[in-house]
């Protein structure tokens, strides 16, 4: 494997990891310690006040989340927590083909002597490695505040591991999405507007199948059904075992999704930039 490829890839990835794994960091340490300053009986009195059709868009039973652990799980799927793992998802696999296109530097790129999949290969294991730090910053957070702030709880941090997990699966599944959405376009910004666009509708097809019982099946439509790292974090028994499911599901599109990429970039004509 073309030794120029790895460094580029690299260099275009290292700082937004360097970034986002710090914010990650942070910002799950401040959470784990701000929700311990909710007094835990108040906790489950608003949870209770809040309408039916919000407990059923959690997805998880309203006892499960009234709980110190319950408090915590609020962070895997945080609007805050989502937008850097999908930043970094659509951030990563619009860049290796329309990217390049955009900048002018694919023709560069297929002057050496590498075969087209490898353009996507390459960028494709860095962002892979990449998703997987990102998910061990935001348990680390987790597992810092928990130290620091909340002694004492007997909360197990290893508990949030299908968490972080899940995420990892997700983002990796956004990760081939975004760079077969990539693979047939030309300009970056499309590609990301594309792939937010499928993001938000997956989102709301989602809520739909959960909120409107005669819609249930809607839910095999969303690529987000299978993430859901509230309930794998929370069930009872089998956590892993549901875990091998959902991830293997994300894993599996992600996989299908960069086949199909490499599969449409062998044959396609690269245009001049724009």
């Amino acid at each position: 494997m073309n030794r120029a490829l790895w460094k580029k890839a690299i260099a275009a990835a290292w700082l937004q990891l360097l970034i986002s794994s710090l914010l990650l960091i942070l910002f799950a340490w401040l959470f784990v310690w701000l929700m311990g300053l909710f007094k835990l009986g108040a906790w489950a009195s608003f949870l209770q006040m809040l309408p039916d059709f919000t407990h059923r868009a959690m997805g998880v039973p309203v006892k499960h989340i009234a709980t110190p652990q319950g408090q915590i799980t609020i962070l895997y799927e945080h609007v805050i927590t989502i937008l850097i793992f999908i930043g970094w998802a659509i951030g990563r696999g619009s860049d290796p083909i329309s990217g390049e296109i955009s900048r002018g530097t694919m023709d560069l790129t297929l002057t050496l002597p590498v075969r087209r999949t490898s353009v996507i290969f390459v960028p494709a294991v860095v962002s892979t490695v990449g998703a997987i730090v990102l998910g061990a910053s935001v348990w680390l957070g987790t597992w810092i505040g928990l130290v620091v702030a909340r002694r004492g709880e007997g909360i197990d941090a290893a508990e949030f591991l299908p968490g972080a997990v899940n995420l990892v699966a997700m983002t990796f599944c956004l990760l081939g999405l975004t760079t077969f959405v990539s693979s047939w376009n030309r300009s970056r910004w499309r590609t990301i507007s594309i792939c937010m666009g499928i993001f938000v509708i997956s989102v709301i097809i989602k809520m739909v199948g959960r909120l409107w019982e005669p819609g249930e099946w809607l839910k095999y439509f969303s690529f987000l059904t299978p993430f859901d790292p509230q309930k794998l974090i929370l069930l009872p028994n089998g956590a892993w075992d549901m875990s091998l499911r959902f991830d293997s599901i994300l894993v599996g599109l992600g996989l299908l999704s960069y086949v199909l990429a490499a599969l449409v970039f062998a044959r396609r004509d690269i245009p001049s930039a724009l």
